[in-house]
């Protein structure tokens, strides 16, 4: 039986009996994609007018199977970035990009992500295989750098008091 390939993140599944002598170095390879799926980190440069597209290459390191993607590159249109159909992943992406247009994050045959002309944040993504989709994770966090009690706390001349017991 020969050996085959994992769906999402393309490591070798070695079949049993398999791979005399080399084993070691696709067991290797496949911990290496592993690492890379759980924190890997890589700045994409997007071209100007066509975006990129995101690798999966079966049994080797990939730039799509990076955990956090930073695009990068001047853009002089509406981009996408597109991951092949089928794949489920979650991912970090941020729009490094410069010029006033459009990037869209997806797969390549379904919807996808898009940040506006002016948007330049970050973004926790994933792909369920068909398409891309916001976790809205990021930008419902809101950063408050005066926060404020909303009560009377003096009222009756009581205090507050912070107990460690």
């Amino acid at each position: 039986m020969a050996n085959s390939t994992s769906a999402n993140l393309k490591l070798t599944v070695q079949a049993t009996g398999e791979n005399s002598g080399t084993w070691g170095q696709i067991t290797n390879t496949n911990l290496l994609i592993l690492e890379q799926a759980i924190g890997g980190y890589d700045a994409v440069g997007l071209n100007a007018t066509t975006g990129a597209t995101l690798t999966f290459s079966n049994g080797v390191l990939s730039n799509g199977k990076n955990q956090v993607i930073k695009l990068t590159g001047t853009i002089t249109s509406n981009v996408d970035v597109v991951i092949p159909d089928s794949i489920e992943k979650t991912y970090i992406i941020e729009n490094a990009t410069s010029g006033a247009f459009t990037v869209t994050f997806k797969t390549s045959s379904g919807t996808g992500v898009t940040w506006g002309s002016t948007d330049k944040s970050t973004k926790i993504v994933y792909s369920d295989g068909t398409n891309v989709v916001d976790t809205g994770l990021i930008s419902n966090i809101v950063e408050d750098t005066s926060p404020e009690l909303g009560a009377d706390l003096d009222a009756n001349s009581f205090n507050i008091k912070f107990d460690d017991a």
